[in-house]
């Protein structure tokens, strides 16, 4: 005999399956977006949602349905079972047509028995003619059993024949097959061999349904031995293999008493009976509360199989959804290494710097140095408007016109570069292709251009960030180096020329932390600003006469790094406008997508498959 599964019970199993559908739920709307097969193309998915989830998180409930051909007493059993009339017996081959089931009262105040049997209209048992409603509608008749005798999680079904010759018979067989944890296979001397009843368990066998076998009405003992012929017909057709064999005698005492006596047969080899038989409310009990995990494990068995089959099942699915995230990893990478682009900003006017350091300075003088430097800057300032009055020094607003114009030609040099990378990554990478070809198709490129300069228009050359970042630097230096801030004036004044150099690139996982054109710049000190996706590295080289004086006083350094601040702003100008006007959510969904494997969801779920696999039995190999 198969002995069903005895593992850590059906408690154990029912939490992993309600915590595996919850995670591959989870994961669902994410496989969706990375293009993964829909998880209910697999039939894992329907056993998984549609027969094991709607059984574990309900009431633990044991259905047991008896079936057999016309006029093998299925009546009688199922009435042996409950413990009073549940249905009458017809002797007319199917005029039963709706099955009913027992069901207890305080089970029925706690569960609905439309979710205990799908496809079945319920209606609450009104008299025996219920049953024989020639009407096609699918009713499940349901009998309150309200004397307490049947076991409190016992759902019992009296099923209508099915060998009939009405094929709503046949549907209504199905449905009840697919809804019972346990089918009580009556057979009789005439019936055990009979197509119709075979064809009926041989897909029960399919669907790896528990069967408990009663031959009814023998002579008895005289037809004990024929047992093992007729049990080896029965399963070799219909590939059953039973939980346990009964024996039913012929006693019509026995049977108008409702009282049948049930030998368990021990061996189909053997033929040997249990002594003493048992009555219905002894197996009743035996099924119901001994057998209970044993049945409901064995009923779930065959649709886990499905469920946490290597290549057809979920594993396969959950392989797939992590191929597809490594996928989409490897764009990402791709994304990081080939979105990169130098913003070659003209040389920054020294003076900005100097006088935002001699603003700092300032308050910090004495009056005789006060007094000293006002003549100087007072000297400066007429040299300077002799110098633009003779022609060769440009007036300031001149000036800064003239720098503004250079600077919005390198940002839209840099913008186009940018986009034109984008253009190469989505024709090379289907997955970028799939975010970045719409965009790119759809995108207005000109308007790209105009709101990267009217930003550009809306920014200061000093912005109070700026200012704060240049007393911040300074207020950090002094503490580390006091009496030497001043000599930044004479580094500026004697010629120092100044080189940012900035990139502008994608802030993925796995990028670059330093962009490569400010890492190169040859600065030392690097400003790294991340907009949103995109990362800002900017560097300022400092060269020239002035570059020599700082470096001797030790604040090359310093210099660089305020310069570098100052091209960084304009750097962080094109990372806002290509992250709001052109990428959108483009890098994050790609981040995403690529993260996905690593979701918890997955490992849960691959996890809680391998449990359940690991519990299940060694499949029996027919011989």
């Amino acid at each position: 005999m198969h002995e069903p599964p005895t593992i850590r019970g059906y408690a154990s199993w029912a939490t992993r399956i309600a915590e595996l559908a919850r995670a591959v739920e989870h994961l669902e709307g994410v496989a969706a977006e990375l293009g993964v097969a829909a998880s209910d193309e697999g039939g894992w998915h329907g056993q998984l949602f549609d027969k094991l989830r709607p059984q574990v998180e309900r009431e633990a409930v044991l259905v047991a349905a008896v079936c057999g051909g016309t006029n093998t007493g299925k009546s009688l059993i199922a009435n042996a079972l409950v413990g009073l009339p549940l249905s009458r017996s017809i002797q007319e081959a199917s005029r039963t047509r709706h099955p009913v089931a027992s069901v207890p009262a305080g089970l029925l105040a706690r569960c609905d028995p439309g979710e205990l049997f799908p496809g079945f209209t319920v209606r609450i048992w009104s008299d025996d003619d219920d049953a024989i409603d020639p009407s096609a509608e699918h009713r499940l008749i349901v009998r309150p059993e309200t004397t307490g005798r049947q076991p409190e999680r016992l759902v019992i079904l009296d099923t209508p024949d099915i060998d009939g010759t009405l094929q709503d018979n046949w549907q209504r067989a199905e449905l009840v097959r697919n809804a019972a944890d346990l089918l009580v296979a009556v057979l009789t001397q005439q019936k055990y061999n009979d197509a119709a009843v075979c064809e009926f368990f041989t897909d029960a066998a399919r669907a790896g349904k528990l069967v408990v076998v009663i031959f009814n009405m023998l002579e008895w003992p005289a037809q004990r031995g024929r047992l093992p012929g007729w049990l080896e017909t029965f399963t070799t057709r219909t590939g059953v293999r039973p939980a346990a064999v009964y024996a039913i005698p012929w006693d019509r005492e026995a049977a108008e008493a409702a009282a049948p006596r049930f030998h368990e047969i021990f061996g189909r080899d053997e033929g040997e009976a249990a002594v003493p038989p048992l009555s219905g409310a002894e197996l009743v009990a035996r099924l119901a509360e001994s057998d209970f995990d044993r049945i409901k494990l064995r009923a779930m068995e065959g649709s886990l199989r499905v469920v946490v089959d290597p290549e057809s099942g979920l594993p396969a699915w959950l392989a797939g959804f992590e191929a597809t995230a490594e996928a989409w990893g490897r764009a990402r990478e791709q994304l990081a290494e080939g979105c990169s682009v130098e913003l070659e900003l003209p040389a920054v006017p020294r003076e900005l710097v100097w006088r935002e350091v001699w603003a700092w300075l300032e308050p910090k003088r004495s009056r005789l140095d006060l007094a000293v430097s006002g003549f100087y800057r007072f000297v400066g300032g007429w040299l300077a408007e002799a110098g633009r009055r003779v022609g060769l020094l440009a007036e300031p607003d001149a000036k800064a016109t003239d720098y503004a114009a250079e600077e919005l030609s390198a940002l839209k040099t840099a913008l186009g570069d940018f986009l034109d990378r984008l253009d190469i990554l989505a024709r090379d990478n289907p997955k970028l292709e799939a975010v970045l070809g719409p965009l790119l198709a759809s995108g207005d490129r000109g308007a790209w251009f105009a709101e990267l300069a009217a930003r550009h228009a809306a920014m200061p050359l000093v912005s109070a960030d700026y200012t704060a970042f240049v007393r911040g630097e300074l207020d950090r230096f002094e503490q580390e180096s006091p009496g030497t801030v001043r000599l930044i004036l004479t580094a500026l004044n004697l010629g120092a020329v100044v080189r940012p150099a900035v990139t502008v690139g994608l802030g993925l996982a796995g990028a670059a932390a330093v962009p490569p054109a400010a890492a190169a710049a040859g600065g030392l000190s690097v400003l790294v600003h991340q907009v949103g996706d995109v990362v800002v590295g900017a560097a300022a080289s400092l060269a020239g006469e002035g570059a020599i004086e700082a470096t001797s006083a030790g604040i090359k350094p310093l210099l660089e790094r305020l310069f570098a601040g100052w091209a960084a702003e304009r750097g962080d100008l094109l990372a806002a406008t290509i992250r709001d006007v052109v990428l959108g959510d483009a890098v994050e969904l790609v981040e995403a997508r690529a993260a996905a494997g690593r979701r918890p969801e997955v490992a849960e779920a691959g996890r809680l498959v391998a449990e359940l696999a690991a519990d299940l039995p060694e499949e029996e190999v027919a011989a």
